[in-house]
């Protein structure tokens, strides 16, 4: 005969109220924030980002941990997410990665019963406006090369000509004699590039020839590693020493380097020269996207300055071929 009593299934305990708080809830005690990361970081839908994505996912799903880690993922509320979000808002493009990468965690543990529902998604947006990089002036590209450290200048030329970010190009491998192309994997998309060379390039690639896989080279032969590369550019530019106190270079450099420095101009600003001149050739979004590794969308987003002077060149050219009318109509038939 059933002894549960009313209500209580047979096989189940007569009142689970009863039962201790770590033996009710010890399925719920896995349930945590450092539970979900682990779980997350073991799933193919992170296994699957490109290594610079999964850095940057790495700093903030840290910073979750740091601030959650042991806590229940259904405990956290709105409140507590948007605060966490307000922390950051002092730097507007970290706050809404982290807010990103939040909402990604919380589906994805949404789904694996970590939680009944995403609280990062009814949060605020952080608002912050994207703009691209300034491409160079020919004043800067002038100051640079008569100026900075030879062994700074070949990437400047790989980045102008194929349009890749810092983090191919100063990695690039040397192509091989007679190549038509430099092949690559963009490390933030995982995507296969294929930027055919440049016939000016291949001049620049042939001059500057040394037998050695590494394309980009430091004076004494050693490869650029893009940390190196990156602190011997912050040190040239700001005219700095190893130890961070003031470098001894000529007045003239140091007017060179204050005219990069004044004018905003740096490494990623080349990806926008670069789309700049394959746009200004008359080249769709969708080809200059294929040469550049970057969406369309983007493209677009860049193009706005080039399409204004296409305007206004056409716009110019059609004023002058109608000009003998507008001008008879403007000042009257013979007015000198």
């Amino acid at each position: 005969m059933d002894q549960s009593g009313p209500g209580v299934r047979r096989g189940q305990p007569r009142d689970r109220r009863a039962q201790p708080l770590h033996r009710i809830d010890r399925h719920a005690d896995r349930k945590t924030f450092d539970a979900l990361i682990t779980a997350y970081k073991a799933h193919p839908a992170y296994g699957g980002l490109a290594d610079l994505t999964k850095r940057d996912y790495d700093r903030h799903l840290k910073a979750i941990a740091d601030a959650w880690g042991s806590e229940p993922v259904a405990a956290l509320t709105s409140v507590a997410a948007q605060e966490a979000i307000d922390l950051r808002s002092g730097t507007p493009s970290g706050a809404r990665y982290f807010r990103a990468v939040l909402s990604k965690l919380l589906s994805f543990g949404g789904a694996r019963g970590y939680c009944t529902s995403n609280v990062a998604r009814i949060t605020e947006k952080v608002e912050h406006e994207v703009e691209p990089h300034k491409p160079w002036s020919d004043k800067a590209f002038e100051a640079f090369f008569e100026h900075a450290r030879p062994g700074l200048h070949l990437p400047v030329y790989s980045a102008l000509y194929t349009g890749q970010r810092s983090v191919d190009v100063v990695t690039m491998l040397r192509p091989a004699p007679g190549a038509n192309a430099i092949e690559l994997i963009a490390r933030k998309t995982g995507a296969e590039v294929f930027v055919p060379i440049h016939s000016e390039y291949r001049e620049i690639l042939t001059r500057t020839h040394i037998e050695h896989p590494a394309l980009h080279l430091r004076e004494d032969g050693a490869p650029w590693t893009l940390a190196a590369y990156r602190t011997a550019w912050q040190r040239e530019i700001t005219s700095k020493t190893s130890k961070g106190g003031p470098a001894q270079v000529s007045a003239a450099k140091a007017t060179a380097m204050k005219t990069l420095r004044d004018g905003a101009f740096v490494f990623h600003g080349l990806r926008k020269n670069a789309v700049n001149m394959l746009l200004e050739a008359g080249n769709t979004e969708a080809e200059v996207s294929a040469i550049v590794e970057m969406s369309e969308q983007m493209v677009r987003h860049y193009s706005r300055d080039v399409n204004k002077r296409r305007l206004a060149i056409n716009g110019m050219r059609k004023l002058e071929e109608c000009w003998k009318e507008t001008r008879a109509n403007l000042f009257g038939p013979g007015v000198a």
